[in-house]
């Protein structure tokens, strides 16, 4: 059905008068009559009583006006807000981050809502592979994940992460022949499964350290290595952005190497990008540049 006919009707059923209503709808008279006997045509219903009095509802006219006033009022809203979302100041942001980015991608986000407080954003934790999945296949429309990416997705840098040995500050632990040092205690490994990419990077590392690392114990994610390793059971390598959300009784010791850094940035794809995506990425441009 054409809006266009609706807001005829409920015109004509505000002015009771064709030469009013066509002059509020900057129409002929002539226009207005086939617009409404249009509509009748469509729903089969007689609107109006036509007389010299102008145009007064039908019983059946009544019933039907405050419906279509309501899809009038709807379409109104649905047209101001498809205003709002093309202009990327209203809508919906689904976000993913990584541990190395717990504490900047909440902070962007805030930023970004207070300039658009229309935005509704969801903002998820996933492992790096799951991350880019979900950017790949649309199902994310941002992420915050290690760098680099490969096309179609896109990315600029925000900061840095590294590398680290996460192990009980009550253990002794001499950084100057480090190796060796942590030889005497038990090695924690992150899960291949879980996170494929982080153990990736770390038996990537291990292998330009020359090192080979036989974990006694695996698991699925990196706070659960945290309470191994606030328990004494042992060590692990993790991101040592972890140690902003770690127990205070865990020390880190930053490695060092080709592989034991990257960066991390803000992800999204290329072929799936819509203007509020694109406000967002501006906007973390603007703030990341200060």
């Amino acid at each position: 059905m054409d809006i266009d006919l609706l807001r005829t009707f409920c015109q004509l059923a505000e002015d009771q008068n064709y030469r009013v209503a066509s002059e509020h709808l900057f129409i002929t008279q002539s226009a207005l009559t086939k617009k409404i006997k249009r509509l009748e045509e469509q729903i089969d219903v007689t609107l109006f009583e036509r007389g010299r009095h102008g145009a007064e509802l039908t019983p059946m006219g009544k019933i039907l006006l405050p419906e279509a006033r309501r899809m009038l009022k709807s379409f109104q809203s649905f047209k101001t807000l498809s205003s709002y979302v093309a202009e990327g100041t209203s809508g919906h942001l689904n976000i993913g981050f990584g541990i190395s980015s717990f504490y900047e991608a909440p902070a962007y986000i805030a930023q970004f809502k207070q300039d658009h407080p229309n935005v509704h954003v969801s903002l998820n934790d996933y492992p790096s592979h799951k991350m880019i999945e979900g950017l790949t296949l649309g199902n994310l429309q941002i992420g915050f994940d290690r760098l680099p990416v490969e096309p179609p997705l896109a990315a600029i840098p925000l900061f840095g992460d590294q590398l680290a040995i996460a192990i009980h500050k009550q253990e002794h632990v001499d950084e100057s022949d480090l190796w060796a040092s942590l030889s005497h205690f038990d090695y924690l490994g992150l899960s291949p499964t879980k996170n494929p990419t982080m153990f990736k990077h770390i038996s990537a590392y291990l292998w330009e350290a020359e090192q080979q690392l036989t974990p006694v114990e695996e698991a699925d994610n990196i706070m659960t290595l945290l309470a191994l390793v606030s328990a004494r059971l042992g060590y692990t390598i993790i991101p040592a952005s972890v140690a902003r959300i770690s127990q205070p009784e865990i020390q880190f010791i930053p490695l060092t190497g080709d592989h034991a850094c990257w960066d991390v940035g803000l992800v999204w794809n290329s072929e799936r990008i819509d203007p509020l995506c694109t406000k967002f990425i501006q906007h973390v441009q603007h703030a990341a540049s200060k």
